[in-house]
């Protein structure tokens, strides 16, 4: 028989693959990352918070979900033998499962891949160089690190140490549920939301110039500017289809960030893109993956308030111009699904070279 090509083999050895995903919410058999996976590997398991079968209140839930960060990764070590690679969905998770593995040694434990590795680059806080440390410990129990954007892989190699082979950028997707939203008649407003690391003073200060209508949905935003009439800050709770409305039917989305060093903003700005809205957005090293600078958004500097108002003034005096973007936005978001799913397989790849050579 003649032997099998490198590509065929590696593919078999992936089928054979048994994978653990480490959570912190509820799955209910909605998400559709383990159902693509179950396509190329033996067995997929999900490890999620503990929960009763009829709680009688939210308390008990959202106890057990903080602590399922550190609960689940103990449960995902005691199963360990079961599974060829184990995935931590979230930091925390990946930081703690990556300090069990560092202290409990086997002989071939499973590769360990964590899917949110990012770092907020301005953070000086004694709490947060905590977490970096604990971070630091755990960084040999962790063989891959998806981040989120390519600018990263150089940073965090250097910062930490890392192998870039080890780093890779894993595009975000939408939640499918978007790209099939009804539409909505359009209004005369500017529609801008998001609770982390937003920057709705420079917005403000943007649209005072403009006098065009403006609503910032936000509970927790503080202004640190006067409020001029045109703006309306709503607190009120509201529902994803209400945001979506909100986002559907706006002429334009600003999402304003606050530091070029800091990947936030990305799930709001897929969100939008989707919706086939026109988007101004603060440049960032993670927004800047998804969208081409007047061909799919308009980026501008943080804290930039004349850039920012030229693009508002543009894309408002340019109706057209703003409809196209938004449909060329949309059309991109579509293809990302596959990418994202491309670059976990060539991940899966890698993992089953390792498994291999007995890495």
């Amino acid at each position: 028989m003649f032997p099998l090509k490198i590509e065929e083999s590696l593919l078999i050895l992936i089928s054979r693959h048994k994978i653990l995903i480490l959570v912190n919410w509820q799955e209910k058999g909605k998400w559709l990352f383990p159902h693509f996976l179950k396509k190329m590997v033996q067995h997929v398991d999900i490890l999620q918070p503990v929960s009763l079968k009829h709680a009688i209140n939210n308390c008990f839930m959202y106890i057990s979900r903080y602590l399922s960060e550190f609960y689940v990764p103990v449960m995902a070590l005691i199963q360990r033998n079961h599974y060829d690679v184990i995935v931590s969905w979230q930091m925390r998770i990946g930081i703690c499962y990556g300090i069990l593995k560092r202290i409990i040694h086997v002989k071939k434990p499973p590769l360990h891949i964590i899917q949110d590795f990012h770092i907020d680059l301005t953070q000086t806080r004694w709490l947060y160089r905590f977490q970096i440390a604990l971070l630091k410990l755990a960084i040999p129990g962790i063989d891959y690190f998806c981040c989120t954007s390519t600018e990263e892989e150089a940073i965090y190699s250097q910062m930490f140490g890392i192998s870039r082979s080890r780093i890779i950028f894993l595009p975000l997707v939408e939640y499918q549920a978007s790209f099939e939203a009804p539409s909505y008649s359009r209004q005369d407003y500017i529609f801008s939301y998001g609770k982390s690391d937003r920057d709705f003073d420079t917005l403000i200060r943007s649209v005072a110039r403009l006098n065009i209508q403006t609503y910032i949905l936000s509970a927790k935003y503080k202004p640190q500017v006067p409020v001029p009439d045109n703006v309306c800050i709503i607190r009120d709770f509201i529902s994803n289809k209400d945001l979506t409305q909100w986002i559907a039917s706006g002429r334009i989305v600003v999402l304003p960030l606050k530091d070029y060093r800091i990947s936030a903003g990305q799930i709001s700005m897929l969100e939008v893109m989707a919706l086939a809205r026109p988007l101004i957005i603060t440049e960032n090293m993670a927004t800047k993956e998804y969208a081409i600078h007047r061909q799919t958004a308009l980026f501008y500097s943080a804290g930039d308030v004349k850039e920012l108002t030229g693009h508002i003034q543009y894309l408002w005096d340019h109706p057209e111009v703003a409809e196209h973007v938004g449909r060329k936005a949309r059309e991109s978001v579509l293809k990302l699904s596959d990418n994202r799913m491309t670059v976990f397989s060539n991940l899966l790849e890698r993992c089953a070279v390792d498994i291999r050579k007995g890495v």
